[in-house]
C-alpha cells in the first residue's frame, strides 16, 4: 500500500467529515471597529486562545483536526472553520458559561482564556460575541463590565525528576542549588544528612528527586524539598539498556495501551 494512497484517504475522510465555524465578533464602545484596525499581534492571540480554548493540553493541541480562520467585516469577525465536533464543544462550554454566570467548571486553562478576553474587553472597551454555525444567537457575550473570577488552583503539588549541576550546597538552614537547562536555577531545601551522606556533590551533574509545587500559569517549580539523588552518569551503556529493556518487556508486554498508562504516571521528569 503506497504512501500516497494512504494520504488520499486520510484526505477523503478529513473533507467528507461535516464541517463548522466558531465566530468571535467584536464591536467597540463606539461601534468604529474594522478588520483594519486589528493589530496583528491581536489576531495572533484570538488565534492561540481559541485553539487553547477548545485544545488546552500539548496532547489535544497535537491531535487536533485541521482549523482555518478568516477575519470579515461586520466591526471585526474572528471566523475559525473546523468539524462540526468542535463547534459543538465550543457551544457547549460557552453556553454553559453563560447560563451558570461563572467559569467554577472550567479547568485552570480554559478560566485563564476567558479571564483574558474579559481583561481584553475591561482594556479595550470590546463587546466579544462568541457565535457559531449551531446556535441562532450568541452562546456567551464578554463586555467591559464582564467580572468573572476565577476560582482554579494556580498550582498543583507532585513529584518531579531535575537534572543538572549543583553549584552550591549547605548554609544555616540546609539547602541546594541547582542550574536546570529548561528553569535555570533552582533552591532545594534539604536536611543535614541528605547533603552531608556520600561523597561532595557541589559542581558534579546529578539528578535529584524532590516534592513541590507547579505552577499551571507558567510552570514555575516553588517550594522544592529534596527526597534523594539520583547519580546521574551521560554515559551511554548498550548493553546495560539491553537488559533493561529485556527485563521491563516482561511487564510491558502486558500494558494494553501505553498513551493512557505514560498519561497515568504521577511524577514529572524535566
Amino acid at each position: 500500500m503506497s504512501v500516497f494512497f494512504l494520504y488520499s484517504v486520510i484526505l477523503y475522510f478529513r473533507n467528507v467529515e461535516e464541517q463548522g465555524y466558531i465566530e468571535l465578533r467584536v464591536t467597540n464602545k463606539d461601534n468604529t471597529l474594522s478588520p483594519k484596525n486589528i493589530d496583528i499581534n491581536e489576531v495572533k492571540d484570538f488565534i492561540s486562545d481559541v485553539e487553547s480554548f477548545l485544545y488546552p493540553n500539548r496532547k489535544e493541541k497535537q491531535n487536533r483536526p485541521h482549523m482555518s480562520y478568516d477575519i470579515e467585516e461586520g466591526s471585526a469577525k474572528h471566523k475559525f472553520f473546523l468539524p462540526i465536533t468542535a463547534v459543538i464543544l465550543f457551544n457547549g462550554l460557552t453556553s454553559e458559561i453563560k447560563s451558570r454566570n461563572n467559569l467554577d467548571f472550567l479547568d485552570y486553562k480554559r478560566q485563564s482564556i476567558i479571564d483574558k478576553f474579559q481583561k481584553k474587553a475591561v482594556k479595550d472597551g470590546y463587546i466579544i460575541e462568541f457565535n457559531n454555525s449551531i446556535a441562532k444567537e450568541s452562546s456567551l457575550v464578554i463586555d467591559y463590565t464582564t467580572n468573572f473570577i476565577m476560582i482554579a488552583p494556580t498550582f498543583y503539588e507532585s513529584e518531579f525528576y531535575l537534572y543538572g549541576e549543583i553549584y552550591q550546597e549547605g548554609g544555616k538552614n540546609p539547602n541546594l542549588h541547582i542550574t536546570t537547562n529548561k528553569y535555570g536555577n533552582l533552591t532545594i531545601a534539604a536536611t543535614k544528612e541528605q547533603i552531608m551522606n556520600g561523597e561532595k556533590k557541589t559542581y558534579k551533574p546529578f539528578g535529584i528527586k524532590v516534592r513541590g509545587k507547579k505552577s499551571l500559569e507558567d510552570d514555575k517549580l516553588s517550594d522544592l524539598e529534596l527526597i534523594e539523588f539520583i547519580q546521574y552518569k551521560p554515559v551511554f551503556n548498550k548493553s546495560l539498556l539491553e537488559k533493561v529493556i529485556e527485563k521491563a518487556s516482561v511487564n510491558l508486554s502486558k500494558i494494553t495501551n501505553v498513551d493512557a498508562w505514560i498519561d497515568d504516571l504521577k511524577t514529572d521528569g524535566i
